[in-house]
């Protein structure tokens, strides 16, 4: 049975939970689609949410039934020209970007003594953290480039937890998409969901948004189910 006080480190996604920045990525997405004559759907944008660049292209080239029709070579370029436009768009990212009530949890978990980590799948986590100025937050990434496999494989997180020498199971893992929540369910971390109803029904602990993120909330429903 869970208990509070068995939780000292907290495993972050970013996009969706500390920064709205999945609005560039299906931008610069949208913008590679609209190039290749692929149409863009509100049904393709849900779906490479928080996958990562490579499994993305392919969900997109699949949808325009274009998967053939690039070498693996042309792909990682595709993804690099997509990367490019991102990185466009994120270059004027600012601590604007930072969503509601993060700064103030954050700082919540730095004066309690709680060890922080951010898992993401994206290769340009540490350049946004710097561009919202979160950089003392978040001495710990993740290099998505040292994984096997991605979201919703459990590896980040089973990683994340191991920077803080700790076992999943004594850590909290915050997330946005079913994507990411299954990666932190199956990493053995308890899993608080942020966002839509639909979307973070598999969390164990659930949050409307990031503004109602606090230590005292996550105890009083962990404590409710027991």
């Amino acid at each position: 049975m869970a208990k509070f006080d068995q939780y000292t480190g907290v495993l972050f996604d970013l996009h969706g939970v500390i920064a709205d920045s999945s609005q560039y990525h299906l931008q610069a997405w949208h913008q590679l689609a609209d190039e290749l004559g692929i149409t863009w759907t509100q049904s393709l944008a849900e779906r490479v949410l928080g996958m990562s660049r490579q499994d993305s292209l392919t969900t997109i080239l699949q949808a325009g039934h274009q998967l053939n029709r690039y070498t693996a070579a042309e792909q990682v370029k595709l993804g690099d020209r997509k990367n490019q436009m991102y990185l466009e768009l994120i270059s004027q990212m600012s601590p604007a970007d930072v969503l509601p009530g993060i700064i103030d949890f954050l700082d919540e978990l730095k004066a309690q003594h709680y060890g922080i980590v951010l898992a993401s799948a994206s290769v340009n986590a540490p350049l946004e953290i710097k561009k919202m100025q979160l950089t003392d937050y978040f001495p710990l990434i993740v290099d998505p480039a040292t994984l096997t496999r991605n979201k919703p494989d459990p590896e980040i997180y089973v990683r994340a937890a191991s920077l803080l020498n700790l076992s999943p199971t004594n850590c909290l893992g915050i997330e946005d998409s079913k994507t990411g929540l299954t990666a932190v369910n199956g990493a053995g971390a308890l899993s608080v969901g942020v966002g839509a109803t639909a979307e973070i029904a598999t969390a164990d602990v659930k949050f409307a948004d990031t503004a109602e993120l606090t230590l005292a909330g996550i105890q009083k429903q962990i404590e409710q189910q027991h």
